[in-house]
């Protein structure tokens, strides 16, 4: 068996003892970690006219999640009051005596301005919030513990190897051309290929609806209030990556690839075709 049959064999021995049902693959495909089909311009218009009318729709909560590096998913208590994307080209104009000289360098970096209270959830809200926007710090944290972890133990080892080949005349320079701790890359045995702290905070990625923005987080402020008690911030995320897809979700909505809105344009959603959410049992209430 080949290297190749054996990692066949150890994925497919994961998919089939952890697969997806369709419900939770319908979640991860809703809350954008399983991106839909890509919609492009083929020269036969753009891509919003590939999107089909009176699709499936179903009642749901659309609510913010974020990829945080070295520690995974989080989602948001509430959504924010207000989100806003903000697009730039980057073009450079100059006045000569011909005219305008333009050069076209291309799209600037989407900047996400997102903002809100933390609701009910209060203080606790902004600490998870905060805690999202500077968690390359805590994951250094971690790397550094490990790191520190990781040389007090080569440093023992090297230590007692030393003592130990020591009695049997072994001299220090051949002690460590045998443990490599002469070579020049060598330092003290601590394993290199850890992730810094910029490429923790550059891969930060935002699921909303369909749409993925990768990014950073710019700046964060937090405003409390006397007069409701409230607690809200506003947070500058700049997206270096946006993928995915969004289209509409609410039943009322029409497509807008035919036109104007009339009469007989089709809705988005078939009002028809959209699965309704059970009510609360009375036995469920009283828990």
């Amino acid at each position: 068996m080949g290297l190749m049959d054996a990692l066949n064999d150890a994925q497919d021995f994961l998919n089939n003892n952890n697969p997806l049902t369709e419900e939770e693959r319908s979640q991860f495909r809703n809350d954008g970690f399983m991106l839909p089909s890509s919609f492009s311009a083929d020269g036969n218009g753009l891509p919003y006219t590939k999107v089909p009318s009176n699709r499936a729709g179903q009642v749901k909560r659309n609510i913010i999640t974020w990829f945080v590096p070295e520690f995974g998913t989080v989602r948001m208590y509430i959504n924010p009051q207000n989100i806003s994307y903000n697009h730039k080209k980057i073009i450079s104009k100059e006045r000569t005596k011909g005219g305008y000289s333009l050069q076209y360098w291309g799209e600037d970096l989407i900047t996400v301005n997102i903002s809100g209270t933390t609701g009910s959830s209060g203080i606790e809200g902004i600490n998870m919030l905060y805690e999202i926007y500077r968690a390359e710090q805590y994951a250094n944290d971690a790397i550094g513990l490990s790191l520190a972890a990781a040389n007090s133990n080569a440093s023992g080892a090297a230590n007692l190897a030393q003592q130990g080949l020591g009695a049997l005349g072994v001299t220090g320079s051949l002690l460590g051309g045998l443990l490599g701790a002469d070579s020049p890359n060598a330092n003290a045995l601590a394993s290199k290929n850890i992730t810094t702290m910029a490429q923790n905070a550059f891969t930060v990625e935002m699921y909303y609806g369909g749409w993925v923005f990768r990014g950073f987080f710019d700046s964060m402020n937090i405003k409390e209030q006397a007069n409701d008690f409230q607690i809200s911030y506003d947070i500058v995320f700049m997206a270096t990556q946006k993928r995915g897809y969004r289209t509409n979700y609410f039943p009322w909505a029409r497509s807008a690839n035919q036109g104007p809105s009339l009469s007989n344009t089709p809705y988005s959603i078939d009002p028809g075709n959209i699965d309704q959410p059970q009510p609360l049992s009375s036995e469920f209430i009283k828990r």
